[in-house]
């Protein structure tokens, strides 16, 4: 099933609405949906897919929706993509597929390289191999204790959860756009 479930659909068209995009990486592309989001939203961004299923990237012809389409695991961004930096992450359906170790040095990871992430996933929904693809299999189990090392919000939209997270990147804007007067006072405060 490579398709996210459309619940969290209306919290992810307001986010995306609501911030700029120059870059966006979809974690778990399956059939493409939050490229598509994102290309009707901000057509000019440079958007990143990432599928460890390589028969998907040929069967939803990913390399038409994502400037550039990865296909690897997620957690080797970690060493694959240490230099590589995102206005937006969307974990689409996806997080539950992996490791929960693996799932949370990822977020670890992106959070040092993004403005914004944004995580939706099934809560407490069983699922195993599909149609012989094993990485459609549900791994770990995620809690609002597993983000509570992060700025985030938690939305719930029926079985299906959401995290948007601030990166550090939003922070650095944010300090970015102060006064001297501000920093100033910031070294005080320090």
């Amino acid at each position: 099933m490579p398709v996210s479930h459309w619940l969290p659909d209306a919290t992810t068209k307001k986010l995306l609405s609501n911030i700029k995009i120059n870059t966006f990486l979809d974690i778990g592309a399956g059939a493409g949906k939050y490229g598509k989001m994102i290309s009707k939203y901000h057509p000019q961004s440079k958007k990143f897919g990432l599928e460890i299923d390589a028969k998907y990237i040929e069967e939803y012809n990913l390399h038409e929706i994502y400037d550039e389409i990865l296909n690897f695991p997620a957690v080797d961004l970690i060493d694959k993509a240490i230099d590589s930096t995102y206005d937006l992450v969307i974990i689409g359906d996806c997080i539950e597929h992996m490791k929960k170790s693996e799932g949370i040095d990822l977020l670890n990871f992106l959070v040092y390289r993004s403005k914004y992430i944004l995580i939706h996933y099934p809560n407490e929904y069983v699922q195993g191999t599909v149609d012989d693809h094993i990485h459609e299999a549900h791994i770990s189990i995620w809690h609002e204790s597993d983000f509570q090392a992060f700025d985030y919000k938690f939305i719930k939209n029926g079985f299906m959860h959401t995290y948007a997270i601030d990166g550090y990147l939003r922070k650095k804007t944010i300090l970015n756009k102060l006064t001297d007067y501000d920093k100033s006072v910031l070294k005080i405060l320090r």
